[in-house]
């Protein structure tokens, strides 16, 4: 059950959704309620309106999650936002069966607020908990093209989190990897440096061999990005993307790299993987939108292995 994206929706209050996701919860006898929600305002009214309903708040956002268990709420950490809020929602149900909140085999409906992903409005659906929801494929969050491997996406998702990391403790260090199409990318940049890469051999140059990660984080400090092949071949690093003039929206707060992220991939068929220097978090653009968003502190767990 889909809110429609109307004006009518827009006007919607958490009081009034929280309403009806009660109505849908006690109509379908649901073992339990998953919220998902950024500011833990909408999971408060559901508490008031569904009364002996088992209540679950997912969410990415540390300090609502802390408020909610604080108050003696059951609660579960997100580790990713996600643009698509099918994909949130699936992630949510994810999370919440990898920590034990809920079983294989229950009923259960789950909420996605307004606040959570933005723009795209409510969603509200009934499901059936699966066994194979606990491994949750990176090319169900995120449409993958020219041929860009799922395995290569985890790897630089995987790298970036590790430089995330370095940047939460006070290092000023950020990273940009645009993977796939890569001819199209490399025709659009230019090296501020001599190419790291030049005259290594493939097999000193995947991005999907971690025995490189530590490099990959040194070579992260110059500016630029990595312009990585589909297969994970890293091309070149340090690389300036000359994306012509092109409308792009990003999130507020967010600096240069972003918008070249946006920018190669508005006018390229590529996927990019953006490390913040000033915060740590982790995002991919495609198609031109942030469709993903990690906080690197989360631990990912099973997200990371191949579904069954």
């Amino acid at each position: 059950m889909e809110s429609r994206p109307e004006q009518q929706e827009l006007n919607r209050t958490d009081a009034a959704l929280a309403l009806m996701i009660g109505q849908v919860a006690r109509s379908a006898n649901a073992d339990a309620v998953i919220c998902g929600t950024e500011t833990g305002a909408l999971f408060r009214k559901l508490v008031e309106h569904t009364e002996g309903l088992r209540m679950i708040a997912a969410t990415p956002n540390i300090d609502t999650y802390e408020t909610l268990v604080g108050y003696g709420f059951e609660a579960v950490r997100l580790s990713l936002r996600v643009a698509n809020k099918y994909g949130q929602a699936r992630h949510g149900v994810s999370t919440a069966l990898n920590a034990g909140a809920i079983s294989v085999g229950d009923l259960v409906v789950c909420a996605i607020g307004h606040d959570l992903c933005h723009g795209v409005g409510d969603l509200v659906l009934v499901t059936d908990v699966e066994a194979n929801v606990s491994n949750v494929a990176l090319s169900e969050m995120i449409k993958l093209t020219d041929g860009i491997r799922p395995s290569v996406l985890e790897s630089a998702l995987r790298l970036a989190c590790k430089i995330g990391d370095v940047a939460q403790r006070g290092k000023r260090v950020g990273a940009l990897f645009v993977l796939g199409d890569s001819e199209n990318v490399l025709e659009r940049s230019r090296q501020l440096v001599l190419n790291p890469f030049q005259g290594h051999g493939d097999q000193e140059r995947m991005l999907t061999d971690p025995r490189i990660d530590e490099m990959l984080i040194e070579l992260s400090k110059l500016d630029g990005a990595f312009i990585v092949r589909g297969d994970g071949l890293i091309r070149t690093a340090a690389a300036f993307l000359a994306t012509s003039e092109v409308d792009v929206t990003v999130p507020v707060g967010l600096g240069a790299r972003h918008v070249a992220a946006a920018a190669v991939t508005a006018q390229t068929e590529a996927t990019a993987v953006v490390v913040s220097a000033t915060d740590g978090f982790v995002r991919a653009f495609s198609g031109g939108e942030l469709v993903l968003q990690m906080d690197p502190a989360v631990p990912l767990g099973p997200f990371w292995q191949p579904p069954a």
